[in-house]
C-alpha cells in the first residue's frame, strides 16, 4: 500500500473568507533520515489542524509478462524495491513521500541449451493519496530517535496558522442560476445581448442569485494573481468562493434575420419607374431550464416571431419576456407577503412588475402527489381575488383590491399576472353590391351608341 503526503505553503482555500489564528499541536513523524522524519511530522501537524483530502485507488493484485530468450546457465533473482522521493523548494515544505509500502517482487529462471521463458511476476497493491495544505509558522523538536536500520523518529511541537472561515456575504437563500447560450448563433452579438438582457431582468426580479459564466478568462487571471506570492495569505484565502448553479438556463437562438425586398416597376407609357423597398423580420428561440446537479430538465419551450419591417429588437424583447415569465413561474412564482391597510403586498419589485398590472390571487389547498411516481405536482388552487399594482418598491409591490375580499387573501397565496381581456371582434361594414352592368355601348368620344 502506498501513501502520499502532499504538503504545501498554499493556503487551504474554502468557500468562505478566512480569519487566521496560530495553533500549536504535538506531532510525530518517521523517515529514513532526520529531515524526512521532520517533514512527516509537519505534515501530520497540518492534517491535525486543517484536515486532509483522501483519495483511494485499487489495482489488479498481479500482472504477468512472458518473454522468450536464449541463454546458457540457470539464474534466479529476487528484488525488493523501496523508493523515497523528496523535493524541497526554498526551504518550504512541498514534498511527496512514498511510505516504503510498495514492493515489487520479481523472479526469473532460465535453462541452458534450449529457448525458454522468463516469467516476471509483479504485485501491485492499493494506493491512498492523502493531501493536506497549510502554513507552518514554526516548530521545535521535543524528541528524536535516529540510527540503526529502523530509520528516524521525531516528536515536534508545531505552530500552524489555522483559518476560521466566515462568509463575507450572507448565505445564499435564493436559487442560483447561470445563463449560457448554445447553437449556431451562440457567438453572435444578438445572442450576447439576449444573455445580458435576461441576466439584467433576472437580477432585478430579486428571485435568483445570478452567476456569471461569460467572463471565465478574466476570472482565471484574477485567481492566478490571488494564488501568487504577490498577495497576502489573507487575500489568498479568498480563493475557492465561486458558487455552483442550482439551475442552468440554456438559450438557443435558432433564427434571427431581417430580409429586405426591393421591387422596381416600369411604366412603359410614360417611361417612369418606381422602386418599392420592404422588410420582414423572422426570429426563433428555444430555451431549456436544467437542474445542474441532476441534469433534469425542469422546463423546455420555444418561441417564434414574424413581422413586417425591421422588428428584431421587438422580437428579442418578446423572447426575453416569455423566458423570464416562464422561469420565475416554474421555480419561484410571486406570492403575497402581507395584507396591510387595505393593500396587498407581493414579493415582486422594480424591474419585474409594472404599474397598472393586474394580478390574480390564488389560495392554495391540498398538496397533489402523482400516485404512480410519487412526484409532488403542486397544490390545488382557487382564485379568491384580483389586485391592480400601484406603488412599486425595490423588492415589493403594493396592489389595490379589484375583485374579491381582503379577508380571503392569506400570506403565501400565489399571485399570477392576469390574462389580458380578449379584444372584441371588429365589425366590418357591409359591402355594397356592385351596380348591374349596362348593355349600352359607348363610342370613343364618350357618346352613347343607339
Amino acid at each position: 500500500m502506498m501513501k502520499k503526503w502532499m504538503l504545501g505553503t498554499a493556503l487551504f482555500c474554502a468557500v468562505q473568507a478566512a480569519n487566521a489564528e496560530d495553533v500549536t499541536v504535538p506531532a510525530v513523524g518517521y523517515g529514513d533520515t532526520f529531515e524526512q522524519a521532520v517533514e512527516s511530522a509537519l505534515g501530520n501537524a497540518i492534517k491535525q489542524v486543517n484536515g486532509a483530502a483522501v483519495a483511494t485507488r485499487s489495482a489488479s493484485p498481479k500482472a504477468y509478462v512472458q518473454v522468450k530468450r536464449d541463454a546458457e546457465g540457470q539464474a534466479s533473482a529476487e528484488l525488493n524495491a523501496k523508493r523515497t522521493e523528496q523535493n524541497t523548494e526554498g526551504g518550504l515544505i512541498k514534498d511527496t513521500v512514498t511510505n516504503n509500502e510498495q514492493s515489487l517482487n520479481a523472479s526469473a529462471s532460465s535453462q541452458a541449451e534450449m529457448s525458454s521463458k522468463t516469467t516476471v511476476e509483479a504485485g501491485v497493491g492499493s494506493t491512498n493519496d492523502v493531501r493536506a495544505q497549510g502554513k507552518v509558522k514554526g516548530y521545535s523538536v521535543t524528541k528524536q530517535e535516529c540510527g540503526g536500520s529502523k530509520g528516524c523518529m521525531v516528536e515536534l511541537s508545531v505552530t500552524i496558522e489555522k483559518f476560521e472561515y466566515q462568509a463575507k456575504t450572507p448565505k445564499l437563500e435564493r436559487d442560483s442560476i447561470a445563463i449560457v447560450t448554445t447553437g449556431k448563433l451562440r457567438r453572435s452579438a444578438l445572442s450576447a445581448d439576449m444573455r445580458q438582457s435576461v441576466t439584467d431582468k433576472l437580477v432585478k426580479s430579486g428571485r435568483f442569485t445570478v452567476l456569471d459564466r461569460s467572463n471565465d478568462d478574466a476570472f482565471e487571471k484574477e485567481n492566478d494573481f490571488l494564488a501568487s506570492d504577490n498577495v497576502s495569505d489573507q487575500q489568498r484565502a479568498r480563493l475557492g468562493q465561486a458558487a455552483g448553479a442550482d439551475f442552468l438556463l440554456i438559450i438557443d437562438l435558432t433564427q434571427a434575420s431581417v430580409s429586405t425586398r426591393v421591387q422596381e416597376n416600369n411604366i412603359e407609357l410614360t417611361g417612369e419607374s418606381t422602386r418599392e423597398v420592404s422588410q420582414s423580420t423572422r426570429a426563433a428561440v428555444r430555451y431549456t431550464l436544467v437542474e445542474a446537479a441532476t441534469r433534469a430538465v425542469k422546463w423546455s419551450d420555444s418561441a417564434s416571431f414574424a413581422s413586417g419591417g425591421n422588428k428584431i429588437s421587438a422580437a428579442m424583447e418578446q423572447f426575453q419576456g416569455k423566458m423570464i415569465g416562464d422561469i420565475i413561474e416554474i421555480v419561484n412564482p410571486a406570492k403575497v407577503v402581507a395584507v396591510q391597510n387595505g393593500r396587498v403586498i407581493i414579493n415582486r419589485g422594480m424591474g419585474s412588475v409594472k404599474e397598472g398590472q393586474v394580478y390574480d390571487i390564488y389560495a392554495t389547498g391540498e398538496e397533489l402527489v402523482d400516485p404512480d411516481t410519487g412526484e409532488k405536482l403542486g397544490a390545488t388552487e382557487e382564485k379568491v381575488a384580483s389586485i391592480k399594482i400601484g406603488e412599486i418598491k425595490a423588492k415589493v409591490a403594493y396592489g389595490a383590491l379589484v375583485t374579491g375580499q381582503l379577508e380571503a387573501i392569506a400570506k403565501g397565496s400565489i399571485a399570477r399576472v392576469a390574462a389580458a381581456p380578449a379584444e372584441p371582434a371588429k365589425k366590418t361594414p357591409p359591402r355594397r353590391a356592385a351596380p348591374p352592368k349596362s348593355d349600352q355601348k359607348i363610342d370613343p368620344a364618350g357618346g352613347v351608341i343607339l
